[in-house]
């Protein structure tokens, strides 16, 4: 007899990350280092540089949320319900601290995001992967995001994916 063995993904819920309470993010952006090293050119964001994250999110419009699970931060999620050059939803940042990955946390935020974006009425969402960080283009890829274009940005080549939802 064939058992198919289903793993149960774990429960997260969205928490908006206030202006008062940067330590936690920090700490998970900090966790990923090969990923700051690729982004911003050095292992651990300054209080200043995520300080200039958070609120480059909030002046674009952007959610930023923790990724919570039994009551703690151990993710972050921004995204845009519309991106003004587009009118698309985008995914901006979908991380999750180096200590609980692999644990299913990150496909767990993305099925909650992506129900968010269908209970909103949008039909696709789209997000942008820094050229050469293979581990996001593997993630991505096997969540059925599709590439569609490759952009210059001022650091950066970006790839850009999109669902449908």
């Amino acid at each position: 007899m064939n058992e198919i063995w289903i793993k149960k993904l774990p429960s997260v819920e969205f928490r908006t990350v206030p202006s008062n309470c940067l330590e936690a993010l920090k700490q998970i952006v900090n966790s990923n280092k090969e990923y700051n090293i690729l982004s911003e050119g050095h292992a651990e964001l300054t209080d200043a540089e995520i300080l200039e994250m958070y609120e480059s999110s909030k002046r674009v419009g952007a959610v930023m949320s923790y990724i919570m699970h039994n009551g703690s931060p151990i993710g972050v999620i921004d995204y845009l319900s519309e991106n003004p050059s587009d009118k698309m939803p985008w995914l901006g940042l979908l991380m999750i601290h180096t200590k609980n990955q692999g644990k299913g946390y990150a496909i767990a935020a993305l099925e909650r995001y992506e129900f968010l974006m269908k209970t909103k009425g949008l039909k696709k969402v789209r997000l942008g992967v820094i050229k050469g960080n293979e581990r996001a283009l593997r993630f991505w890829n096997n969540r059925g995001f599709t590439f569609y274009q490759e952009k210059q940005g001022d650091k950066w080549t970006i790839m850009c994916f999109e669902k449908e939802l």
